[in-house]
């Protein structure tokens, strides 16, 4: 799987963990932090489950984890690289 295809279906779990509050052509074209798009905290929790089910790691929510989930490049780059 691309980067490219893993920062479109991350943008779509974004839209989705937002209930639509951020579209994901946003996310994906947005250029800023996703908490600065709108992400709370509990769609930021909802994006985990989300990710953590969709590419089946598990996501540590201390300062890495958590720094990767406001940040589509760096999250996208993070599953590839695995």
């Amino acid at each position: 799987m691309t980067g490219n295809t893993i920062r479109t279906r991350l943008a779509e779990l974004v839209e989705e963990s937002s209930d639509g509050v951020i579209p994901a052509e946003l996310a994906r074209t947005g250029g800023t932090s996703l908490s600065a798009l709108g992400l709370t905290s509990l769609s930021r929790m909802r994006l985990v489950d989300a990710v953590e089910a969709e590419y089946d790691v598990e996501i540590d929510l201390d300062a890495e984890g958590w720094g990767l989930l406001d940040d589509l490049d760096a999250l996208a780059a993070h599953l590839a690289a695995r």
